[in-house]
């Protein structure tokens, strides 16, 4: 029997495999397209059989994914378009530095009511209040609210952006009409400031700029405010606007500072990237996330567990496998430009150096 061994080829033949399998639906020409290319690499491997039939398994796997992140969203429509009572645990307030911006607060719906009939849901949903709406909310705050619609938007393109965010529905109010139904435990309550400390930074001896640059680059805060306009439009005249979108980069610097901290303490390396990984797991946790933050965060953790369990690590194998995770988590991902320029510029960023490096060995 001959061996298989999973190679940067073999691994690249199976996710187009699963990519073909996601773009099955909306995408068939493209997606025979990436099947056919898949294919064609197969057949010219010893290892076709088997090869095939992983990236058939893939294929389905990838159909199947994208079909049950539909289904989340277009399930329980009847609800839809009525208005109704609800039950729902308050996850976040999105903090709003616009004095012109809705508040938005996204909610885990358990329960709706419908004339008296109860409907238990489990379901997030995002309700927009007014700007000058007073909200007393907390986070993991359980409330009832009172003669709410929710409804799926009427844009196409909007609710693909919902389904990529596992939203299920939203909700416009002019007045909030609610009652407490559970207060945040303790531990709850600690989470909570944990959560608020980045954004309360901010609040104590910070500049305007400095705070839209703070929480624009460190905590992934999109703002929108006239020194905010002013600074992207100077630094989208220099061509660097993309210093101004927390990306991969951030992280890595932010990692070679711990590191470079951590280097005089006398301890091992291992309990030195244990160390940093969760601290970049509480970053991770109380910031906003973007995609290529989530890809680079991803691809430090299976690094760290490749050293922390003796695996080789290779940097191409950990993009693709992180692509796969982040994919079968939401398979919608796909469609959007953020992740087809993070993981396709990284890529050919990783295979130069690879290259190059294979050069230089070869040279010496």
């Amino acid at each position: 029997m001959q061996s298989f061994s999973f190679s940067t080829k073999y691994l690249a033949i199976v996710i187009m495999a699963f990519i073909a399998g996601i773009c099955w639906t909306p995408y068939s020409i493209w997606s025979l397209a990436i099947a056919s290319g898949s294919l064609f690499l197969i057949f010219q491997e010893k290892n076709a059989p088997l090869l095939c039939a992983l990236a058939c398994c893939l294929f389905f796997f990838g159909s199947t994914r994208y079909y049950q992140n539909r289904e989340v969203y277009f399930s329980d429509s009847h609800l839809l378009e009525k208005k109704c009572n609800i039950i729902a645990t308050v996850q976040e307030i999105m903090p709003r530095l616009d004095e012109t911006e809705q508040i938005c607060i996204i909610l885990q719906v358990h329960q709706i009511e419908i004339h008296d009939k109860k409907y238990p849901v489990h379901k997030k949903i995002y309700l927009f209040l007014p700007y000058y709406t007073t909200v007393w909310l907390k986070s993991y705050q359980k409330i009832s609210i009172k003669n709410i619609i929710l409804k799926h938007p009427h844009s196409s393109s909007y609710q693909e952006y919902l389904i990529r965010e596992n939203v299920w529905a939203v909700a416009h109010q002019k007045k909030l009409f609610y009652t407490t139904v559970a207060k945040p435990t303790a531990f709850q309550q600690q989470i909570n400031l944990l959560a608020s400390l980045p954004l309360l930074a901010t609040q104590h001896n910070f500049s305007e700029l400095t705070k839209t640059l703070y929480l624009s680059i460190f905590c992934g805060k999109k703002i929108k405010s006239p020194t905010t306009n002013r600074m992207k439009k100077t630094f989208q005249y220099w061509g660097i606007s993309h210093h101004l979108a927390r990306s991969g980069l951030h992280l890595v610097i932010l990692i070679s500072l711990l590191s470079f901290l951590l280097a005089c303490i006398p301890c091992s390396s291992s309990k030195k990237q244990l160390f940093i990984l969760a601290l970049l797991w509480i970053y991770y946790a109380t910031t906003y996330s973007s995609v290529a933050f989530m890809r680079a965060f991803y691809m430090y953790t299976f690094y760290a567990l490749c050293k922390q369990l003796f695996l080789p690590s290779n940097s191409i194998h950990i993009l693709f496998l992180t692509a796969f995770f982040i994919l079968t988590l939401n398979p919608h991902h796909l469609f959007f430009l953020d992740f087809q320029l993070s993981f396709s510029v990284t890529l050919l960023i990783l295979w130069f150096c690879q290259a190059t490096q294979n050069t230089k060995t070869i040279a010496s």
